[in-house]
């Protein structure tokens, strides 16, 4: 496909980890979501630790001429208060460093039900898929040529990602290091503490005409992880609703793939 925009999306691996909400947004409300008081906090943990400074989006009402989104930031001991909320029916977003925590619907009564909720809690980052260094390949999966389109898929060849800027933060003392891949697509950052990162790639373009955007994505860096490096793989889907999830498994190679549905991460 030439000049398609398409994002370095890394899903699924080991267990689900925390997404934006923009990364699959095919999610539906059932039922108006949970019902929440007009008052309520919010709070966000990492590592069983307050994680201050994560924003808490609110959208809504829905369906109303009213309608807006606000934001609030996660204060020193990890929660923020949401307040005064009319009645209707709302979305909630929350991220950290561009890696959700939380994304639903819920809903205010006019007159709330012993069920409405004052408090919410979130873990963020805590299934981050694990490493001993944060190092491997960029590489674009091209479908092959010259044989029918089934064979061409079959028999992909891939592309390193040359010259790609990526930056890695440390999501508690939020230190900021950088790299840049290399015409292997070989990238590493080493020197570096233990703990859990968000590893920025900026957008750019892959031969012979194919643009990505930008994503973030979580790593955890661990001595005990049982894998070493990332082979981070951006590979088109057949539809951009889809978010369909794989994992390659190696022994000493994390592989992820980059797909088409526009995401802030996986």
């Amino acid at each position: 496909m030439s000049r398609s925009a398409t994002s370095l999306v890394m899903v699924c691996l080991l267990p689900l980890v925390a997404v934006p909400a923009s990364a699959c947004s095919m999610a539906g409300c059932l039922d108006r979501g949970i019902e929440m008081r007009s008052d309520f906090a919010v709070e966000i943990r990492h590592t069983d630790k307050p994680l201050p400074g994560t924003t808490v989006e609110i959208t809504g009402p829905q369906g109303t001429s009213g309608a807006k989104k606000f934001t609030v930031k996660t204060d020193k001991d990890g929660i923020a208060r949401i307040t005064d909320l009319a009645p209707g029916d709302y979305w909630l977003n929350a991220e950290y460093l561009n890696i959700g925590a939380a994304y639903h619907c819920f809903h205010v009564n006019e007159r709330p039900s012993r069920k409405a909720k004052r408090n919410l809690a979130y873990d963020w980052g805590d299934l981050a898929p694990g490493t001993r260094r944060i190092a491997g390949k960029l590489v674009d999966s091209q479908l092959g040529k010259g044989g029918t389109p089934i064979w061409n898929l079959l028999h992909r060849v891939d592309v390193p990602i040359v010259a790609a800027k990526l930056t890695l933060q440390n999501a508690t003392s939020r230190a900021v290091y950088n790299a840049t891949s290399d015409a292997n697509g070989a990238f590493a950052f080493d020197g570096i503490p233990n703990g859990t990162y968000v590893l920025h790639i900026g957008a750019g373009k892959v031969e012979p005409d194919h643009d990505y955007e930008a994503s973030d994505h979580l790593v955890s860096l661990g001595s005990t992880a049982k894998r070493n490096s990332l082979l981070l793989k951006r590979q088109e889907v057949p539809s951009s609703r889809e978010c369909a999830c794989f994992v390659a498994g190696r022994k000493t190679t994390t592989e992820r793939n980059f797909s088409r549905f526009p995401s802030k991460a996986i």
